[in-house]
């Protein structure tokens, strides 16, 4: 007798009913509900005792702080510590509010021991920065570090002597001195940040404060470097490449401020108007960096003598391009001279190799600003960097490898040695992504430092741009995706700045190339 198909149907679903219900399955299944159970009241548990912790010790603090103010007033030393400790328990709570309320009371007790410009203020300066930022309240952030400005400037007045101090080549001047160039970098950083929180105009008056800071790093870098004379060239290359390659970073500080500053002098928002006041209110000669060259002798006199003259093609400002270019440049000329007298004494195949490294750098970087002032191709710097690296040791395929991919330029710091120069470049499909410093300045990189002191993180859009770079360095054919970038003010800022962003482009064979199918992303700050 023939069996229907849905005689086979009910036989099937009879069958996995009976497997589905098996005790054996059952039981598994109640086993890994339990343990999934268990595990999940252990993790709760955990997190509770973490939680009971905290607020035991929360408690200890603020019991400890009570006796204190008992017994010895609202403003004693002692309170230090244990409000320390509340603060960091806050923070780690995530409540900012409360954190933020205990810094201050630590900031006043703090002033009223120390005075107001110890430089023990600074880092409860720095941890209120961090606890504004947390809550979103960017005036505040704006004027803590303003704040800090003060007490820096205050607190570091006594360096003069330092710098003009006449032992200065032992060991302890110099570390002296490294710390001080040290901790000027790390507030010109603070200061640029405050040029992305703040109006057009105090902006304004904040970039220049990071660039007086920049010009004394750089003074202080350069009689350091130019000590090294005073040397005996006895046995001394090792000791000298290594001030030359721990100062040189320092100077190189302020090329890059001087490609900031341009940046700042063509930017929209009122920076453009307000930055050429600025330089011709204090600054004589600034109409004639301010003009191309050949242009500013025929600026108009009377009350339009603050319009640039330029050539098509040229920023507002790009003499003071030439003066970041003369800085690499004359960083070339000492790593040259450097492996010249390396040469001449003999020096070993290692140390050799180590100076070729930096002085390639030194070239690239050179040719950089040679293509952002618009100058040149700078290909003849990129090709003495190519045989240079080849002289040191670097295999051919890294080396073609590294010129292959486009780069963003200026570098915002120097890297003397190949394997930091490969750290720039990124192994993904995109360019290493760009920080900007606001949507208002999108083609200034925020300022980083390596200092833990600086470790704070703005909100930001992360945007994605896709775009070709011709053999000039210039994007071209800029798309931006769609997600990220929702909305239009920031896709717009975006946009522009591609347009103005320079790169230095693919090279093969000593020749430039041009590349499709590039993309960058781009995160800019979100501070409404």
């Amino acid at each position: 007798m023939a069996i229907s198909p849905s005689s086979y149907a009910l036989v099937y679903l009879h069958r996995v009913r009976s497997a589905l219900f098996s005790p054996a399955l059952l039981y598994c299944l109640t086993l890994t509900l339990s343990l999934l159970l268990a595990s999940s009241e252990v993790a709760a548990q955990g997190t509770q005792i973490e939680d009971a912790a905290s607020a035991d010790s929360a408690v200890s603090y603020a019991a400890q702080i009570q006796e204190f103010e008992f017994e010895f007033g609202p403003l004693d030393r002692r309170l230090l510590e244990p409000l320390a400790g509340l603060a960091e328990l806050q923070f780690e709570r995530g409540d900012f509010d409360a954190a933020a309320a205990t810094l201050r009371r630590q900031l006043q007790i703090t002033r009223n021991t120390f005075g107001f410009e110890d430089s023990r203020l600074l880092p409860l300066v720095d941890s209120l920065v961090r606890a504004e930022i947390a809550r979103s309240d960017w005036q505040q952030v704006a004027d803590y570090l303003d704040l800090r400005s003060q007490i820096f400037i205050g607190s570091f007045d006594e360096s003069r002597a330092l710098e003009e101090d006449e032992e200065l080549l032992d060991l302890e001047g110099v570390a002296a001195r490294m710390e001080l160039a040290n901790a000027l970098s790390l507030q010109s950083g603070w200061l640029m940040q405050q040029v992305a929180l703040t109006p057009t105009r105090e902006a304004i008056d904040s970039f220049f404060d990071a660039r007086e800071l920049d010009e004394r790093i750089f003074d202080l870098s350069e009689d350091v470097i130019e000590r090294l004379e005073s040397l005996p060239r006895e046995n001394s290359s090792a000791a000298e490449f290594l001030l030359l390659t721990q100062w040189l970073p320092f100077m190189y500080r302020q090329s890059v401020n001087d490609y900031s500053l341009v940046q700042l002098l063509n930017a929209q928002s009122g920076f453009s108007y307000d930055t050429i006041d600025y330089l011709i209110r204090r600054e004589g000669g600034a109409i004639n960096k301010l003009s191309s060259p050949g242009f500013s002798a025929r600026s108009i006199s009377g009350p339009n003598n603050r319009i640039p003259m330029l050539e098509k093609g040229d920023p507002i400002g790009v003499g003071y391009l030439r003066d970041g270019y003369f800085g690499v440049r004359e960083m070339d000329i000492r790593l040259s001279d450097f492996l010249e007298r390396q040469l001449t004494a003999g020096a070993s195949d290692s140390d050799l190799a180590s100076t070729r490294q930096a002085l390639a750098a030194a070239k690239i970087y050179r040719g950089d600003y040679l293509l952002l002032q618009n100058r040149g191709s700078g290909m003849r710097e990129y090709r003495e960097a190519y045989q240079l690296l080849l002289e040191s040791g670097v295999d051919a395929v890294e080396v073609d490898g590294y010129f292959a991919r486009p780069a963003l330029i200026p570098a915002t710091q120097l890297r003397l040695t190949f394997d930091a120069l490969k750290a720039d470049k990124s192994e993904s499909e995109c360019l290493p992504s760009f920080t900007a410093l606001s949507d208002r300045l999108a083609t200034l990189a925020a300022p980083s430092n390596d200092a833990s002191a600086w470790a704070i993180e703005l909100p930001h859009a992360e945007i994605t741009a896709r775009f070709g770079v011709s053999r000039r360095g210039k994007a071209t054919g800029v798309k931006i995706d769609e997600v990220g970038a929702e909305d239009a003010g920031l896709r717009r800022a975006v946009n522009r700045a591609m347009k103005d962003l320079q790169f230095r482009p693919a090279i093969a064979s000593g020749r430039s190339q041009r590349l499709r199918d590039q993309c960058l992303l781009f995160r800019i700050p979100v501070l409404d």
